[in-house]
């Protein structure tokens, strides 16, 4: 019995010791935290190293939203047809546009490097215009201790009640929104920081009824919500077009 206990312990440590477990941070944070944030696009790989596990990704920056390089190489962590999640390995294709996060241009892309790939469902001029702006209010209107929090509905089943708005037509594609917390966790009110131009004010209701926040705020705590707007994902039964990623 002990031997068997020992093997299951073995095994567990085992499955632990490879799992990639990255550390999520929220697409503001990361635009923050980041010292290089960029537009590429994948011009080739090649290069497999099968002693480190690693290969290479051609790549043009395209445009810097934030710092700057002169690299036109990124190592990556993996092999070429033989991607393994399990050890954040990362899948990178030619021809594939991504919005990266660096802390800097020397260091190792994996599955954990913050990155966003642009052109999925032929939405890559929607993600990246409102990309753009988000980040250029970012840099002007906020700083790396704000706290932000994600935009997340209990219960949720399908699209969120925001992204089943209906003929919603914003003259902005990206807004931001303030909640003020309360001393019993709950909200005081939400508040619009940056609009999207079209039924904000619902929008903020929505928000103030259906976010699920299981964190413990103190009284008067200002927490920050940033949304984009992909009008491509309208089609899409299941995915949400209004979000605070760019997924």
């Amino acid at each position: 019995m002990k031997k068997n206990l020992f093997v299951v312990f073995l095994l567990l440590s085992f499955n632990t010791i490879l799992a990639c477990d990255c550390l999520y941070t929220l697409l503001p944070k990361t635009y923050h935290k980041a010292n290089i944030v960029a537009e590429i696009t994948v011009l080739n790989i090649y290069g497999n190293d099968t002693k480190d596990r690693t290969y290479k990704a051609e790549v043009k920056f395209e445009k810097f939203f934030k710092g700057k390089t002169d690299k036109t190489t990124l190592n990556l962590s993996g092999n070429i047809g033989r991607i393994d999640g399990s050890a954040c390995d990362v899948e990178f294709k030619k021809g594939e546009k991504y919005i990266i996060f660096l802390n800097h241009d020397n260091e190792e892309i994996s599955s954990c490097t913050p990155h966003y790939l642009l052109n999925r469902d032929n939405s890559y001029h929607s993600k990246i215009s409102a990309a753009e702006n988000l980040f250029s209010y970012l840099k002007n209107n906020t700083i790396q201790n704000d706290n932000f929090i994600f935009y997340f509905e209990k219960n949720k089943t399908g699209r969120s009640s925001i992204s089943k708005l209906k003929n919603f037509k914003p003259k902005n594609n990206f807004a931001v929104y303030e909640i003020i917390f309360t001393d019993k966790n709950s909200i005081a009110s939400v508040n619009i920081k940056s609009e999207f131009g079209d039924r904000d004010d619902v929008i903020a209701e929505l928000i103030k009824k259906n976010i699920y926040h299981p964190f413990t705020a103190s009284e008067g705590k200002r927490s920050l919500i940033t949304f984009v707007y992909i009008p491509e994902y309208v089609s899409i039964n299941y995915r949400d077009y209004i979000t605070s990623e760019l997924n």
